[in-house]
Protein backbone atom coordinates (compact mmCIF):
# COMPACT_ATOMS: atom_id res chain seq x y z
CA UNK A 1 0.00 0.00 0.00
CA UNK A 2 1.23 3.54 -1.18
CA UNK A 3 2.03 5.10 2.21
CA UNK A 4 1.43 8.75 3.35
CA UNK A 5 2.59 11.85 1.32
CA UNK A 6 4.33 14.26 3.00
CA UNK A 7 2.33 17.34 3.47
CA UNK A 8 3.50 20.84 1.38
CA UNK A 9 2.42 24.12 2.74
CA UNK A 10 2.74 26.34 -0.66
CA UNK A 11 2.54 30.21 0.27
CA UNK A 12 2.23 32.46 -2.07
CA UNK A 13 2.11 36.50 -2.74
CA UNK A 14 -0.88 37.24 -5.11
CA UNK A 15 -4.49 35.81 -6.04
CA UNK A 16 -3.96 36.90 -10.10
CA UNK A 17 -3.29 35.47 -12.99
CA UNK A 18 0.47 36.77 -14.43
CA UNK A 19 3.31 35.22 -14.08
CA UNK A 20 4.55 34.06 -10.85
CA UNK A 21 0.57 32.64 -10.21
CA UNK A 22 0.90 30.43 -13.51
CA UNK A 23 4.47 29.34 -12.28
CA UNK A 24 2.39 28.50 -8.89
CA UNK A 25 0.05 26.39 -11.01
CA UNK A 26 2.57 24.62 -12.61
CA UNK A 27 4.50 23.86 -9.01
CA UNK A 28 1.33 22.00 -8.02
CA UNK A 29 1.00 20.46 -11.01
CA UNK A 30 4.22 19.17 -11.10
CA UNK A 31 4.39 18.26 -6.86
CA UNK A 32 0.54 17.38 -6.20
CA UNK A 33 1.46 13.48 -6.99
CA UNK A 34 4.16 13.17 -4.37
CA UNK A 35 2.68 15.68 -1.62
CA UNK A 36 -0.39 16.67 0.12
CA UNK A 37 -0.81 20.37 -0.94
CA UNK A 38 -2.14 23.01 0.95
CA UNK A 39 -2.07 26.65 -0.61
CA UNK A 40 -2.20 30.07 1.35
CA UNK A 41 -3.08 32.82 -0.97
CA UNK A 42 -2.85 36.81 1.08
CA UNK A 43 -6.25 38.86 1.21
CA UNK A 44 -4.46 41.99 0.55
CA UNK A 45 -3.21 41.32 -3.11
CA UNK A 46 -6.29 40.06 -4.97
CA UNK A 47 -7.15 40.72 -9.12
CA UNK A 48 -10.96 40.88 -8.47
CA UNK A 49 -12.21 37.69 -9.63
CA UNK A 50 -9.98 35.67 -7.84
CA UNK A 51 -8.81 34.06 -10.84
CA UNK A 52 -6.01 32.05 -9.10
CA UNK A 53 -7.87 30.29 -5.99
CA UNK A 54 -11.17 29.43 -8.07
CA UNK A 55 -8.37 27.84 -10.78
CA UNK A 56 -6.67 25.50 -7.36
CA UNK A 57 -10.77 24.97 -6.54
CA UNK A 58 -10.98 23.51 -9.93
CA UNK A 59 -8.13 21.46 -9.60
CA UNK A 60 -9.38 20.21 -6.43
CA UNK A 61 -6.80 21.76 -4.01
CA UNK A 62 -6.65 22.68 -0.84
CA UNK A 63 -6.39 26.99 -0.79
CA UNK A 64 -7.21 29.74 2.04
CA UNK A 65 -6.97 33.11 1.72
CA UNK A 66 -5.02 33.69 5.19
CA UNK A 67 -4.05 37.27 6.09
CA UNK A 68 0.31 36.96 5.70
CA UNK A 69 3.11 39.29 6.29
CA UNK A 70 4.02 39.52 2.56
CA UNK A 71 7.13 42.05 1.95
CA UNK A 72 5.55 44.84 -0.38
CA UNK A 73 7.15 47.97 -1.32
CA UNK A 74 3.97 49.65 0.14
CA UNK A 75 4.63 48.57 3.45
CA UNK A 76 7.76 49.31 3.70
CA UNK A 77 7.69 52.39 6.22
CA UNK A 78 6.48 52.23 10.51
CA UNK A 79 2.99 51.80 9.95
CA UNK A 80 3.38 48.67 7.64
CA UNK A 81 6.28 47.51 9.42
CA UNK A 82 4.57 47.67 12.59
CA UNK A 83 1.34 45.47 10.94
CA UNK A 84 3.49 42.74 9.47
CA UNK A 85 4.70 42.32 12.85
CA UNK A 86 1.82 42.24 14.49
CA UNK A 87 0.59 39.26 12.45
CA UNK A 88 3.56 37.85 13.49
CA UNK A 89 2.36 35.24 16.25
CA UNK A 90 -0.72 34.71 14.43
CA UNK A 91 0.94 33.16 11.41
CA UNK A 92 3.28 31.31 14.06
CA UNK A 93 0.05 29.84 15.38
CA UNK A 94 -1.21 29.35 11.66
CA UNK A 95 2.16 27.20 10.52
CA UNK A 96 2.19 25.39 13.54
CA UNK A 97 -1.73 23.89 12.98
CA UNK A 98 -1.18 23.29 9.41
CA UNK A 99 1.66 20.26 10.20
CA UNK A 100 3.14 20.77 7.39
CA UNK A 101 6.72 18.83 6.81
CA UNK A 102 7.81 21.50 4.33
CA UNK A 103 7.04 24.98 3.42
CA UNK A 104 7.36 26.49 -0.24
CA UNK A 105 7.63 30.29 -0.66
CA UNK A 106 6.51 30.81 -4.21
CA UNK A 107 8.27 34.02 -4.00
CA UNK A 108 10.92 36.60 -2.28
CA UNK A 109 7.75 38.62 -1.30
CA UNK A 110 7.04 35.64 1.23
CA UNK A 111 10.49 34.90 2.71
CA UNK A 112 8.95 36.67 6.12
CA UNK A 113 7.78 33.44 6.50
CA UNK A 114 10.85 31.71 7.08
CA UNK A 115 11.89 32.76 9.94
CA UNK A 116 8.47 31.69 11.33
CA UNK A 117 8.38 28.24 9.92
CA UNK A 118 11.63 27.11 11.49
CA UNK A 119 10.15 28.54 14.90
CA UNK A 120 7.31 26.57 14.14
CA UNK A 121 9.01 23.67 14.14
CA UNK A 122 8.64 22.92 10.26
CA UNK A 123 11.89 20.70 9.15
CA UNK A 124 12.14 22.35 5.47
CA UNK A 125 11.55 25.45 3.67
CA UNK A 126 12.62 26.05 0.07
CA UNK A 127 11.93 29.53 -1.91
CA UNK A 128 11.24 29.85 -5.42
CA UNK A 129 12.80 33.62 -6.40
CA UNK A 130 10.57 34.39 -9.72
CA UNK A 131 11.84 38.36 -9.41
CA UNK A 132 15.55 39.90 -9.78
CA UNK A 133 17.01 41.27 -6.48
CA UNK A 134 18.02 44.40 -6.30
CA UNK A 135 21.96 45.54 -4.44
CA UNK A 136 19.73 47.22 -1.36
CA UNK A 137 17.12 44.31 -1.05
CA UNK A 138 19.36 41.65 -1.33
CA UNK A 139 21.15 42.86 2.10
CA UNK A 140 17.73 41.78 3.57
CA UNK A 141 16.26 39.17 1.35
CA UNK A 142 19.17 36.79 1.37
CA UNK A 143 19.50 36.52 5.55
CA UNK A 144 15.83 35.48 5.49
CA UNK A 145 16.50 33.21 2.65
CA UNK A 146 19.59 32.00 4.48
CA UNK A 147 16.87 30.28 6.68
CA UNK A 148 15.92 28.14 3.88
CA UNK A 149 17.35 24.76 2.56
CA UNK A 150 17.00 25.23 -0.64
CA UNK A 151 16.73 28.23 -3.12
CA UNK A 152 15.55 27.76 -6.54
CA UNK A 153 15.82 30.50 -9.14
CA UNK A 154 13.74 30.91 -12.45
CA UNK A 155 16.88 32.39 -14.73
CA UNK A 156 20.34 32.46 -14.44
CA UNK A 157 20.00 36.02 -14.34
CA UNK A 158 17.77 36.05 -11.30
CA UNK A 159 20.02 33.86 -9.66
CA UNK A 160 23.31 35.68 -9.80
CA UNK A 161 21.13 38.81 -8.68
CA UNK A 162 20.78 36.87 -5.31
CA UNK A 163 24.87 36.82 -4.63
CA UNK A 164 24.43 33.26 -3.61
CA UNK A 165 27.32 31.10 -5.12
CA UNK A 166 26.04 28.14 -7.20
CA UNK A 167 25.68 25.63 -5.25
CA UNK A 168 23.57 27.49 -2.94
CA UNK A 169 20.90 27.94 -5.34
CA UNK A 170 19.58 26.36 -8.64
CA UNK A 171 18.13 27.54 -11.70
CA UNK A 172 14.55 25.43 -12.72
CA UNK A 173 13.42 26.78 -16.12
CA UNK A 174 9.81 27.81 -16.11
CA UNK A 175 6.82 26.37 -18.09
CA UNK A 176 3.66 26.85 -19.56
CA UNK A 177 0.67 24.99 -20.06
CA UNK A 178 -2.79 25.20 -20.69
CA UNK A 179 -4.62 26.64 -17.47
CA UNK A 180 -8.35 25.33 -18.78
CA UNK A 181 -7.55 21.84 -19.63
CA UNK A 182 -11.29 21.64 -20.14
CA UNK A 183 -11.19 24.20 -23.20
CA UNK A 184 -8.28 24.24 -25.67
CA UNK A 185 -7.52 27.20 -27.09
CA UNK A 186 -9.21 28.39 -29.87
CA UNK A 187 -8.59 31.15 -32.54
CA UNK A 188 -10.42 34.24 -32.18
CA UNK A 189 -12.40 36.06 -35.29
CA UNK A 190 -9.99 39.04 -36.12
CA UNK A 191 -10.06 42.29 -37.96
CA UNK A 192 -10.23 41.44 -41.36
CA UNK A 193 -7.22 43.31 -42.44
CA UNK A 194 -4.84 41.09 -39.78
CA UNK A 195 -4.85 38.14 -42.80
CA UNK A 196 -2.86 40.76 -44.41
CA UNK A 197 -0.53 42.19 -41.99
CA UNK A 198 0.99 41.35 -38.96
CA UNK A 199 -1.38 41.18 -35.54
CA UNK A 200 0.76 40.65 -31.96
CA UNK A 201 0.03 40.77 -28.53
CA UNK A 202 1.13 42.18 -25.61
CA UNK A 203 0.12 40.42 -22.05
CA UNK A 204 0.98 42.07 -18.63
CA UNK A 205 0.32 44.60 -16.34
CA UNK A 206 -0.19 47.67 -17.06
CA UNK A 207 2.30 49.11 -14.96
CA UNK A 208 4.52 51.88 -16.23
CA UNK A 209 8.14 49.87 -15.98
CA UNK A 210 6.59 47.06 -18.56
CA UNK A 211 7.27 49.20 -21.67
CA UNK A 212 3.67 49.80 -23.27
CA UNK A 213 4.91 53.89 -23.72
CA UNK A 214 7.81 52.24 -25.41
CA UNK A 215 5.63 50.04 -27.73
CA UNK A 216 2.97 51.80 -28.76
CA UNK A 217 5.85 54.98 -29.67
CA UNK A 218 7.63 52.37 -31.71
CA UNK A 219 4.02 51.51 -33.47
CA UNK A 220 4.20 55.03 -34.11
CA UNK A 221 7.33 55.13 -35.80
CA UNK A 222 6.78 51.92 -37.64
CA UNK A 223 3.74 53.54 -39.42
CA UNK A 224 1.32 51.07 -37.26
CA UNK A 225 2.15 48.23 -39.13
CA UNK A 226 -0.69 45.89 -38.27
CA UNK A 227 -2.62 45.15 -35.33
CA UNK A 228 -1.57 45.51 -31.87
CA UNK A 229 -3.54 43.85 -28.74
CA UNK A 230 -3.56 44.71 -25.53
CA UNK A 231 -4.41 42.31 -22.81
CA UNK A 232 -4.37 43.37 -19.22
CA UNK A 233 -5.30 45.26 -16.10
CA UNK A 234 -4.06 47.93 -14.30
CA UNK A 235 -2.28 47.29 -10.77
CA UNK A 236 -3.51 48.29 -7.61
CA UNK A 237 -1.60 51.35 -6.26
CA UNK A 238 0.08 54.52 -8.08
CA UNK A 239 2.18 52.73 -11.06
CA UNK A 240 -0.59 51.78 -13.02
CA UNK A 241 -0.43 53.51 -17.00
CA UNK A 242 -3.47 54.58 -18.75
CA UNK A 243 -3.27 52.58 -21.79
CA UNK A 244 -5.93 54.58 -23.62
CA UNK A 245 -4.62 57.86 -22.76
CA UNK A 246 -1.01 56.22 -24.24
CA UNK A 247 -3.12 55.50 -27.16
CA UNK A 248 -4.25 58.68 -28.01
CA UNK A 249 -1.17 60.32 -26.78
CA UNK A 250 1.30 58.75 -29.28
CA UNK A 251 -0.91 56.69 -32.03
CA UNK A 252 -2.34 58.34 -35.24
CA UNK A 253 -3.99 55.60 -36.28
CA UNK A 254 -5.51 54.35 -32.80
CA UNK A 255 -8.15 52.09 -34.69
CA UNK A 256 -4.79 49.56 -35.17
CA UNK A 257 -4.52 49.16 -31.56
CA UNK A 258 -7.39 47.29 -29.58
CA UNK A 259 -7.71 47.59 -25.91
CA UNK A 260 -9.05 44.36 -25.03
CA UNK A 261 -8.08 44.24 -21.43
CA UNK A 262 -8.79 41.14 -18.53
CA UNK A 263 -9.73 37.90 -20.27
CA UNK A 264 -10.13 34.82 -18.86
CA UNK A 265 -8.57 32.90 -21.12
CA UNK A 266 -5.47 34.71 -22.57
CA UNK A 267 -4.15 31.89 -24.74
CA UNK A 268 -6.80 32.08 -26.89
CA UNK A 269 -5.03 35.35 -27.87
CA UNK A 270 -1.73 33.95 -28.02
CA UNK A 271 -3.25 31.37 -30.79
CA UNK A 272 -4.42 33.78 -32.62
CA UNK A 273 -2.12 36.29 -33.18
CA UNK A 274 1.45 36.24 -35.04
CA UNK A 275 3.59 37.32 -32.49
CA UNK A 276 3.95 37.90 -29.07
CA UNK A 277 5.62 41.56 -27.49
CA UNK A 278 7.41 41.83 -24.56
CA UNK A 279 9.00 45.64 -24.20
CA UNK A 280 9.76 46.21 -20.46
CA UNK A 281 11.69 48.97 -20.10
CA UNK A 282 13.45 47.71 -16.78
CA UNK A 283 14.06 43.84 -15.66
CA UNK A 284 12.00 40.82 -16.23
CA UNK A 285 13.41 37.66 -14.34
CA UNK A 286 12.15 35.03 -16.64
CA UNK A 287 10.76 34.90 -20.39
CA UNK A 288 7.64 33.61 -19.35
CA UNK A 289 5.82 35.46 -21.99
CA UNK A 290 8.12 34.11 -24.92
CA UNK A 291 7.82 30.79 -23.64
CA UNK A 292 4.15 31.24 -23.83
CA UNK A 293 4.43 31.98 -27.62
CA UNK A 294 6.56 29.58 -28.57
CA UNK A 295 4.10 27.27 -27.13
CA UNK A 296 2.09 28.18 -29.40
CA UNK A 297 4.11 28.57 -32.19
CA UNK A 298 4.38 32.14 -32.41
CA UNK A 299 7.88 34.57 -32.50
CA UNK A 300 8.68 36.66 -30.06
CA UNK A 301 10.05 40.30 -29.87
CA UNK A 302 11.63 41.13 -26.38
CA UNK A 303 13.62 44.05 -24.92
CA UNK A 304 17.09 42.37 -23.32
CA UNK A 305 15.56 43.14 -19.74
CA UNK A 306 17.05 39.91 -18.47
CA UNK A 307 15.50 36.88 -18.24
CA UNK A 308 13.49 37.01 -21.59
CA UNK A 309 17.29 37.21 -23.42
CA UNK A 310 17.99 33.77 -21.59
CA UNK A 311 14.92 32.27 -23.64
CA UNK A 312 15.06 33.76 -27.10
CA UNK A 313 17.86 33.21 -29.49
CA UNK A 314 17.94 36.60 -31.83
CA UNK A 315 16.95 36.11 -35.55
CA UNK A 316 16.32 32.29 -34.70
CA UNK A 317 12.98 32.36 -32.72
CA UNK A 318 12.18 36.06 -32.34
CA UNK A 319 14.01 39.64 -31.66
CA UNK A 320 15.73 40.80 -28.54
CA UNK A 321 16.12 45.13 -28.95
CA UNK A 322 17.77 47.35 -26.34
CA UNK A 323 15.50 48.83 -23.66
CA UNK A 324 13.37 51.82 -24.31
CA UNK A 325 15.19 51.57 -27.59
CA UNK A 326 11.72 52.49 -29.68
CA UNK A 327 13.78 53.00 -33.13
CA UNK A 328 14.94 49.52 -32.55
CA UNK A 329 11.60 48.55 -31.95
CA UNK A 330 9.89 50.35 -34.81
CA UNK A 331 12.44 48.72 -36.84
CA UNK A 332 11.33 45.33 -36.28
CA UNK A 333 7.99 45.67 -36.58
CA UNK A 334 8.31 48.06 -39.57
CA UNK A 335 10.45 45.02 -41.61
CA UNK A 336 8.88 41.54 -39.67
CA UNK A 337 5.99 39.48 -42.37
CA UNK A 338 3.87 37.29 -41.60
CA UNK A 339 5.97 34.60 -43.40
CA UNK A 340 8.96 35.77 -41.18
CA UNK A 341 6.78 35.34 -38.09
CA UNK A 342 5.80 32.16 -38.73
CA UNK A 343 9.34 30.97 -39.31
CA UNK A 344 10.95 32.64 -36.17
CA UNK A 345 7.74 30.45 -34.42
CA UNK A 346 8.25 27.54 -35.46
CA UNK A 347 11.79 27.44 -34.52
CA UNK A 348 10.10 28.57 -31.27
CA UNK A 349 7.78 25.82 -30.92
CA UNK A 350 10.82 23.25 -31.57
CA UNK A 351 12.75 25.26 -28.64
CA UNK A 352 9.62 24.87 -26.49
CA UNK A 353 9.51 20.84 -27.37
CA UNK A 354 13.26 20.72 -25.80
CA UNK A 355 13.00 22.77 -22.78
CA UNK A 356 9.78 24.33 -21.38
CA UNK A 357 7.40 21.39 -21.36
CA UNK A 358 5.21 21.26 -18.25
CA UNK A 359 6.44 16.89 -18.01
CA UNK A 360 10.28 18.72 -18.49
CA UNK A 361 8.98 20.80 -15.33
CA UNK A 362 7.58 18.15 -13.38
CA UNK A 363 10.78 15.57 -13.62
CA UNK A 364 12.80 18.72 -12.34
CA UNK A 365 10.69 19.73 -9.31
CA UNK A 366 9.90 16.13 -8.19
CA UNK A 367 14.16 15.50 -8.04
CA UNK A 368 14.21 19.01 -6.66
CA UNK A 369 11.50 18.38 -4.28
CA UNK A 370 12.13 14.75 -3.14
CA UNK A 371 16.03 15.13 -2.20
CA UNK A 372 15.25 18.63 -0.31
CA UNK A 373 12.55 16.71 2.07
CA UNK A 374 14.96 13.44 1.99
CA UNK A 375 18.19 15.89 2.93
CA UNK A 376 20.41 14.56 -0.10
Amino acid sequence: MKGKRPKLLLIHSSDELYGSDRILVEVVDALREDFEILVWLPTDHQDGKRRLFHLLRERQVSVEHVDMPILRRALLNPRGLGRMLRLAPRMLKLIRGAHADQVYLMTSACLLLAPLARLAGVARATVHIQEPWGKRESLILRQLARLTQQRIAISQMVAQSTGFADQDICVVNNAVARLDRANPPRKLQLERDAFERPSYVVASRWAAHKGHETLLRAWEQADCPGFLYVLGSAPDGPHGVDIAALVSRHVSRPETVKIIGQVDNPQDWFESVDAMILPTDTVEGCGLVPIEGFRHGKAAIVSDSGGPGEVVNHGKDGWIFATRDVPALAQILRSSTKNDLSALGAEGQRKYEEKYTPERFKETMREKMSGVLLGR
